[in-house]
């Protein structure tokens, strides 16, 4: 659940409010307030409210492969083993099928005149393992058969045949690692049967959000993760699924749709240490901006006794006075300001640091 600033800023607040009381009506208290024990400058700027969540650091959920055809195990890939481009995962009967990287799956054979989406996937493929000859593109040509015939020569165990078999790959989200077995040699094979998980090798923050901020997070939305010990680094969003809550009323009480929650990916821009696997981080996404503001420190503001929020101004005789502000943005230690007589370089009093 997003950690909102705004109830970060209630509690700062309400420590200012005992910090220094406010009494009285209109453009001030009735008693003249006590003399700030620390003072801060009213600056301006950018100021960027940002939207908050808890996460987990780890490897994300991992890729299951399953077998496609009948028939015997015959090998498979040991667990912590390495999965990229062009792997045998495992044999039936002795037919190796090979791990290549893409999100379509493998449903359909793959032939000379077939096109599609996962023509040009295949291609893709044929091309980061260093066969040419054909144009990257959506149509399964001559030219592909023949590449394809390349791999197949390349490969112990397949036919030199030209065409793609649903038996032949795996199309797995992306480079890894075996993270769990399910099939030993020997066992039998079936359409659907699972095989081998396959988690990435790259450490990612997971993290779950509200059915209603999933704007917040789609896929490719920059964020910043904060580590255990406070250090950022920069994320982007790389799935962002929706889920249905389970324990949702399915008996027309309200359950439904809005009741589901996002579960959400991101990729790390930077190398963590892997001894943080596991951790939980805060996953920070800028949801609003405003350029060229006045901006005081959230401990500045005073809650008054007829409503809103004040700022206690400090003069340049140490005389002090209680203005009314309007409040904006919210971020980081600062808030958004607006009030007769405030301006940049304004000298207010701040709780204690």
């Amino acid at each position: 659940m997003a950690a909102s600033a705004g109830v970060a800023v209630l509690a700062l607040v309400g420590a200012a409010a005992q910090w220094l009381p406010v009494g009285g009506s209109g453009a001030g208290a009735a008693d003249e307030p006590p003399a700030p024990v620390a003072t801060a400058e009213v600056t301006r700027g950018t100021i960027t409210a940002t939207e908050a969540w808890n996460g987990t650091l780890g490897r994300g959920a991992p890729f299951t492969a399953t077998a496609a055809q009948k028939g015997t195990f015959t090998r498979v890939a040991e667990e912590g083993s390495e999965v990229k481009r062009g792997t045998e995962l495992y044999r039936v009967d002795e037919r190796p099928v090979v791990a290549l990287v893409g999100g379509i799956p493998m449903y359909r054979n793959l032939a000379p005149g077939v096109s599609g989406a996962d023509v040009k996937q295949l291609e893709e493929n044929l091309a980061e393992l260093g066969y040419g000859g054909f144009t990257v593109d959506r149509h399964y040509t001559g030219l592909t058969a023949n590449a394809v015939r390349e791999w197949q020569a390349d490969t112990a165990g397949l036919e030199e045949t030209g065409t793609v078999g649903t038996e032949d790959v795996v199309f797995v989200p992306g480079g890894g690692t075996v993270a769990a077995v399910h099939a030993d040699a020997g066992d039998q094979a079936g359409p659907g049967t699972d095989v081998v998980d396959v988690a990435g090798s790259d450490p990612v923050a997971t993290m779950e959000a509200d059915a209603a901020d999933r704007d917040l997070v789609e896929v490719d939305t920059e964020v910043a993760v904060e580590l255990p010990g406070g250090e950022r680094v920069d994320g982007i969003v790389t799935a962002a699924n929706a889920v249905q809550d389970d324990s949702s009323d399915g008996g027309g009480g309200g359950g439904g749709a809005d009741e589901s929650t996002v579960e959400v990916e991101i990729a790390l821009a930077d190398e963590v240490d892997e001894s943080l696997l596991g951790s939980s981080v805060d996953v920070v996404v800028d949801v609003d901006e405003k350029e060229d503001v006045l901006i005081a420190p959230v401990n500045a503001l005073l809650a008054l006794s007829e409503g809103g929020h004040g700022l206690e101004v400090v003069a340049d005789d140490g005389t002090t006075s209680l203005v009314p502000v309007e409040t904006g943005l919210f971020d980081d230690g600062g808030v958004e300001v607006e009030g007769d007589g405030i301006d940049e370089g304004t000298i207010v009093g701040v709780a204690g640091r």
